[in-house]
């Protein structure tokens, strides 16, 4: 196939083909590279818009943060309507794109990536369930019966932007293999977060709105399944889908997860024809670009078509799962978690509030020891666990040191714990500790994880 490609070039420029230089060859990144890099500064950006958030909601201009989310928005599908505060489409419109994307990575995971296999999943899934079971168990125990009680989930959580962010800008001192478990153990927590949401965190079902959303769910599978390639009509019954599930009673984020794990992990064409069709349609292209008038460089239909076809062979190349992630996940990480920060992270602090008064708060002392103790007790247990039983192994070149970063690292609970916390807490003079009690176990969580990798030697690299 090359020959073909060196002929084609030869015929449109002119000049024979360069060889690719060696730093490009090493600045082209792995797809896991790539995300771990794409965290990296989405993290920093999660970061500046919780500030900016923080700074706004205790400024003179408070007011104006409180109207704009109190904002109210509505929207008409035929003879429904809703009409929700700005805050509420941010949360319950915006972030089912955020869920969405969080599907079709568990999908991933579970088709090819580190849950591929029971061996392979043991341990990120023994961690993550521990890093889930330990911080609810703890909160619990501060707000059995109280006004909190019903929060047990917020610390649960683990931001996968902030955690691997910090993996990413400590690579000196991370192996590989060790960004790529957390990542898998942050996936494994998103999913266990989505459970949660959906079984325990959902409000009265409306049966109407949640047949439409079964039938609208029926139909995508069935033009899945009867190989129709528009992605048009899958956005549209995506919406429906939303929209019905936003109506049911069930959160709405649930169904972006469902329609996630129902994207093909399998291209449309079979790759193992490729290279014979790709040699077919070079060979003809460039017979027609030989071929071509010269004096007004004018193509024939034909070879237009086929170059289209060559266009279409290279985009169908790629399964429709990994085409929506490497579109959408720039569009989650540098706007929509961004967003839901700025809408979200902003906690009123008023004159009667005290230190003292936020670290007698059961809520608060729950989410921070949830995430700050709980987290790595429940990881490091749990792993070991694991491993003692001959399910699971250390990955090669981790340490417990590191497995010990990771787990504080996993108490870096942000995007998801904030948004199980409005779900959970509702009122927001309640929702104020919570919040804060985040944004504090988070920072601390996130200092003792970086503490612990820099006392590692560093990564030892091959050029």
């Amino acid at each position: 196939m090359s020959n073909d490609y060196d002929q084609q070039d030869t015929i449109t420029h002119n000049r024979k083909p360069r060889a690719i230089p060696h730093k490009v060859v090493k600045g082209v990144l792995s797809p896991v590279e790539s995300f771990f890099a794409m965290e990296t500064a989405s993290g920093i950006l999660l970061m500046i818009t919780a500030v900016i958030a923080m700074i706004w909601a205790n400024s003179p201009f408070y007011h104006s943060y409180e109207m704009m989310l109190e904002l109210p928005v509505g929207i008409k599908l035929g003879g429904i309507e809703v009409t929700k505060t700005l805050h509420h489409w941010v949360n319950d419109g915006i972030m089912v794109i955020f869920f969405f994307v969080v599907g079709l990575e568990i999908k991933r995971e579970l088709v090819v990536g580190e849950l591929s296999s029971p061996r392979k999943a043991a341990l990120p899934m023994f961690a993550a369930l521990g890093g889930m079971v330990a911080p609810a168990l703890i909160y619990a125990a501060f707000n059995m019966g109280d006004r909190g009680a019903s929060g047990w989930g917020i610390p649960m959580a683990t931001d996968i932007a902030f955690a691997v962010g910090i993996l990413t800008l400590m690579s000196r001192k991370v192996p590989l293999a060790l960004k790529v478990f957390l990542l898998a153990l942050a996936i494994v927590d998103d999913l266990g977060a989505v459970l949660v949401i959906a079984l325990f965190y959902t409000e009265e079902i409306a049966s109407n709105a949640l047949g439409i959303a079964t039938a609208a769910i029926f139909i995508t599978l069935f033009i899945k399944y009867a190989g129709i390639r528009s992605l048009m009509i899958y956005w549209i019954l995506g919406v429906i889908t939303w929209f019905a599930v936003l109506k049911s009673g069930v959160h709405a984020t649930v169904a972006g997860v469902i329609l996630g794990l129902m994207t093909p992990v399998s291209p449309f064409y079979n790759l193992k024809k490729i290279p014979e069709k790709f040699k077919e349609l070079v060979d003809r292209i460039s017979i027609g670009i030989a071929s071509a008038n010269k004096k007004y460089t004018q193509l024939s239909h034909e070879t237009f078509h086929d170059i289209e076809s060559l266009e279409e062979i290279v985009q169908e190349s790629r399964s429709p799962l990994d085409r929506l992630i490497h579109s959408l996940h720039p569009w989650v990480s540098y706007a929509i978690m961004p967003l839901f920060a700025l809408f979200n992270a902003g906690v009123h602090i008023s004159g009667d509030f005290t230190v003292g008064s936020f670290l007698a708060e059961p809520i608060a002392i729950g989410v921070i020891l949830g995430l700050v103790i709980g987290k790595p007790v429940g990881v490091l247990l749990f792993s070991w666990l694991a491993i003692k039983l001959n399910m699971a192994q250390l990955p090669q070149g981790v340490t417990w040191s590191h497995m010990a970063a990771v787990g504080f690292l996993a108490g870096i609970g942000f995007t998801m714990a904030l948004f199980i916390g409005h779900l959970a807490l509702k009122v927001p003079e309640v929702e104020i500790y919570s919040k804060l009690g985040i944004l504090v176990a988070s920072f601390i969580s996130g200092v003792i994880g970086v503490t612990l990798l820099s006392f590692n030697k560093d990564v030892k690299t091959t050029s």
